[in-house]
């Protein structure tokens, strides 16, 4: 009857079949190039691009110092399709570019199988972070 029924820091998004799917904190920020935006934010303007099951932005600090890097995580849909993350991170830059900010630049995206999850279904924005800065060719 859309009374709250309690307050909390996470955001939730209803899926069409009628449940629902844990989006992670909505106040969960980051820092590029001295503008503050949320994750949900940025998820939000690149997630209904074809091909995209969910995926996950984070921010990344340089080894040499700076501002922060943004880094997003794509699964893709099932059924064996094959994803250029060059392609990708072109869309998404022309989505976030139109759409929120055109100063926030991508520094990478990385298509991956799945995303980590908690046993609440949460992403581990942190599993990814060390993942990204364990690679060394990136």
């Amino acid at each position: 009857a859309g009374k709250i029924l309690r307050r909390h820091g996470d955001q939730m998004l209803r899926l069409s079949n009628g449940y629902y799917q844990a989006q992670g904190r909505a106040d969960d920020t980051m820092n590029l190039g001295g503008i503050k935006v949320g994750t949900a934010e940025i998820e939000r303007v690149v997630s209904d691009l074809p091909g995209i099951l969910e995926l996950a932005a984070i921010a990344v600090s340089p080894s040499g110092g700076g501002p922060s890097q943004l880094v997003i995580y794509v699964s893709p849909h099932g059924g064996g399709e094959t994803m250029e993350p060059a392609a990708i991170k072109d869309s998404m830059q022309e989505a976030i570019k139109k759409r929120l900010n055109p100063l926030f630049r991508i520094h990478d995206v990385v298509v991956i199988d799945r995303l980590p999850r908690t046993a609440s279904n949460k992403i581990m924005r942190r599993v990814l972070r060390d993942d990204w800065l364990t690679v060394a060719d990136r």
